[in-house]
């Protein structure tokens, strides 16, 4: 039923580019107020589409744990300060290294850190991700699923959804020609990769909302101020990116249980409580 509501909002906010904009490859802005914040408002719906799935199934459907159920899970915040290191600075090597990676495969135009120049951008994509979909992957989806397979098997789905969803500018007139074939590929490998990685942290820290939260939002920040290569016409870095996000949830893979993805050999996996 989330998926199914998942996919439905996603939809409804992107009508709008059918209406309004007919090739998002040389979409420019130039549009109407009216028509430009129905544009942004649709686009609004759809990145806060998985959470709003999480909320309202969890409030609707009978025996799915209670909306009060998800958002208890924000105040799991009293974790170890090792998790909230991790989940700030975890992105910042394998950025750095995705830009060694690239000098050494002799490319140039490289840019190692800068200040991002639109800061309202840097903002919103520091706050809108985290929570409109952190309620979705991690805090309904992700607990539900390992319940029955187990977390590895659970964030290996959760992460082909996430990648699935991020495509969506695939499906809107024009928005395919944005992409190259190893696009898709990189994101498939960077969003499943990362599914594990939260999975890890999501587990580790009993089901911290907040501490899964606070990485998505880093690794949005921390991109904005290691922007990488300048000119990557082939879009080789961020599939360079991908491949280390890869590597990362391999070391993970290597040394938790994969029953848990956490270094216990029981069940930590978070109750799904119901709502009182």
């Amino acid at each position: 039923m989330w998926v199914v509501l998942l996919v439905g909002l996603s939809a409804l906010g992107l009508i709008p580019f059918y209406a309004f904009v007919p090739d998002l490859s040389k979409f420019t802005g130039n549009l109407p107020p009216a028509q430009l914040a129905t544009l942004g408002l649709g686009v609004e719906l759809t990145a806060c589409a998985p959470s709003l799935a999480a909320i309202l199934v969890a409030w609707r459907m009978p025996g799915a744990g209670g909306a009060r159920a998800l958002f208890r899970q924000l105040k799991r915040w009293r974790v170890h300060p090792v998790w909230y290191v991790i989940a700030l600075l975890l992105p910042v090597p394998l950025l750095l290294a995705s830009n060694v990676i690239w000098l050494a495969l002799g490319k140039q135009s490289l840019v190692w850190l800068t200040l991002p120049s639109a800061l309202p951008f840097t903002i919103g994509a520091a706050l809108v991700p985290p929570l409109g979909e952190e309620f979705g992957w991690r805090g309904f989806a992700q607990p539900r699923l390992q319940r029955r397979m187990g977390a590895l098997w659970a964030a290996l789905i959760v992460g082909t959804l996430w990648s699935t969803w991020h495509l969506w500018p695939l499906v809107v007139p024009g928005g395919a020609k944005l992409f190259l074939p190893s696009d898709v590929v990189q994101t498939y490998i960077r969003l499943i990769s990362t599914a594990v990685i939260y999975a890890w942290i999501y587990n580790s820290t009993h089901g911290s909302l907040p501490a899964v939260m606070i990485a998505h939002a880093a690794h949005n920040i921390d991109s904005s101020f290691i922007p990488g290569p300048l000119n990557d016409p082939a879009h080789l870095s961020p599939f360079t990116g991908a491949v280390l996000y890869a590597v990362a949830a391999i070391v993970v893979l290597l040394a938790t249980n994969r029953r848990t993805l956490t270094r216990s050999t029981y069940s930590e996996r978070p109750p799904i409580a119901t709502s009182t």
